[in-house]
């Protein structure tokens, strides 16, 4: 059965204690590594995550673009309307289309049904990218 991450609370508390207990050993890691050197074990070699973006966001794009970087991944940023889930393909059909030629699925969308539905069609993992990864609004200064 394929795991997604869909909603953080179906993760349960030891998984999330690990993963980002990962995160900081890896980030201290690489501290005075240049942002795009692999990490020395690239997990992810060879793997490729495919990027659908219905709501744009420019931290959750390269975010993830780095991350798979420093991974050893590699990603493909695709936006619904330059895809053919704009132009009338089925969630369905995108999910089996994606799951024979990517490793992983992200999306970014404001409709929660669609992730599931493409959880649902996916033998690969997919990733909610909205709900999951949304921080606090912060106020910025100018420098």
């Amino acid at each position: 059965m394929t795991r997604h991450f869909v909603n953080l609370s179906d993760a349960g508390g030891d998984a999330i204690a690990a993963m980002l207990g990962d995160a900081h050993d890896r980030k201290a890691a690489r501290a005075s590594w240049p942002k795009g050197q692999p990490d020395a074990d690239a997990p992810l070699a060879g793997r490729v995550l495919a990027m659908i973006f219905e709501k744009n966001s420019t931290r959750t794009r390269v975010s993830f673009d780095m991350a798979m970087r420093q991974l050893g991944g590699s990603a493909i940023v695709m936006d619904a309307g330059g895809m053919q889930l704009g132009r009338g393909e089925s969630i369905a059909d995108t999910a089996r289309v994606l799951s024979r030629m990517v490793d992983a699925v992200m999306i970014r969308t404001d409709d929660h049904a669609k992730i599931e539905e493409l959880a649902a069609c996916s033998t690969v993992p997919v990733i909610n990218a909205l709900r999951i990864f949304r921080t606090r609004a912060r106020s910025w200064r100018t420098c």
